[in-house]
């Protein structure tokens, strides 16, 4: 796809975006969240193999089906209160068609089938603009509702993500698919914590940005698809391979790499509301993926990987790809993530 039709492809779908954040009625969100999908769509399926031209489709229809969804639940607000307001209270079955809604678009469980499938589908740049920026305008919409039937509906969904997401990334070799099931967890940390804090779920959100972004792009340089390709980056780039490792324990939630803060936020507003039985269901969802991501980090930092005699000498003529930008990127954002952020979030969280 041509440079120029990219760049106007991808800021349409930030205006799509702003345009959800900046609407006070249902209407204007329904609009901006088709465009956001309508100008995706092309970036998506630019690669255009069988594969790509899958996942694509499987991403208009989910996101076709959340927007038809919400959609109906705006014209039923509207046929009850008379007005498309956002700031008309919900009843009990819009509350619940919305929750349905963002559930599919956030890719939260018993919704979450689509994430794997795409995100293995398309290419890591593609896929962390459906697992970072795609994610912020349904967000958004989540946080400005705090109803009785909404907030409980959300905590099950998140609690159900958290437990899906660290149990169906342990039997996965495939990085991108491990990538889908740890974002279908960390959303649900985001979204269980938003019920009791917007200000604690906005910055674990931007915490969760920082960290994704990262891997994915340490992904794509060093052409990470599978386990079996973590048996040649030490030798390729020891340098990436270590931002790697820190990175992919920082998004595990270690201590003391910036990660922990997200789920050391959400467990202490929840145990400030004595939601302890939830509290501890979350941990062992949590515990379930951090396996996944020890196995990450434990195959990238073996020099001598179990490797055919082939793949000895084979990453001598590996072409890594020498895009200054992309590295200095990877680097400072791996700092901002694992390191030099925690002194600076923590004061934050004394605030709120």
């Amino acid at each position: 796809m041509h440079r120029t039709t990219s760049s106007f492809l991808f800021l349409t779908v930030i205006l799509g975006t702003l345009i959800v954040i900046s609407a006070e009625n249902w209407f204007l969100i329904w609009v901006g969240l088709e465009t956001s999908t309508l100008a995706i769509i092309p970036l998506l399926c630019s690669n255009f193999s069988p594969r790509n031209i899958e996942a694509s489709i499987k991403y208009f229809l989910v996101q076709a089906l959340s927007a038809a969804i919400l959609l109906n639940m705006a014209l039923i607000q509207a046929w009850n209160s008379g007005s498309w307001s956002i700031l008309e209270p919900l009843n009990n079955i819009s509350a619940l068609s919305l929750s349905i809604a963002l559930s599919f678009k956030l890719g939260l469980a018993p919704c979450h089938f689509w994430l794997p499938d795409v995100l293995q589908g398309l290419p890591f740049i593609q896929g962390l603009i459906i697992s970072t920026w795609q994610k912020i305008a349904p967000l958004i919409i989540l946080f400005s509702f705090n109803t009785l039937i909404f907030s409980n509906t959300i905590i099950i969904l998140g609690l159900f993500s958290v437990i899906v997401g660290g149990w169906g990334g342990l039997n996965q070799t495939q990085i991108r698919k491990i990538l889908a099931f740890s974002s279908i967890g960390n959303m649900g940390w985001i979204v269980t914590t938003s019920v009791y804090s917007f200000n604690a779920a906005l910055i674990m959100l931007i915490l969760y940005l920082f960290i994704n972004t990262t891997l994915f792009l340490l992904s794509d340089y060093l052409n990470i698809y599978t386990l079996g390709h973590l048996n040649i980056t030490s030798q390729l780039s020891p340098i990436s391979t270590s931002l790697l490792i820190l990175t992919v324990l920082s998004l595990g939630g270690l201590p003391p790499l910036t990660g922990f803060m997200i789920k050391f936020t959400s467990l202490y507003f929840l145990l400030s509301n004595n939601f302890i039985v939830l509290s501890s269901l979350l941990i062992i969802g949590s515990l379930l993926s951090l396996f996944f991501y020890l196995r990450i980090a434990f195959n990238a930092s073996l020099l001598l990987f179990p490797h055919h005699i082939l793949t000895l000498t084979s990453w001598r003529n590996y072409n890594l790809n020498s895009n200054l930008y992309l590295k200095t990127w990877i680097i400072s954002s791996l700092f901002i993530a694992s390191t030099i952020s925690t002194p600076i979030i923590v004061p934050l969280y004394m605030i709120i």
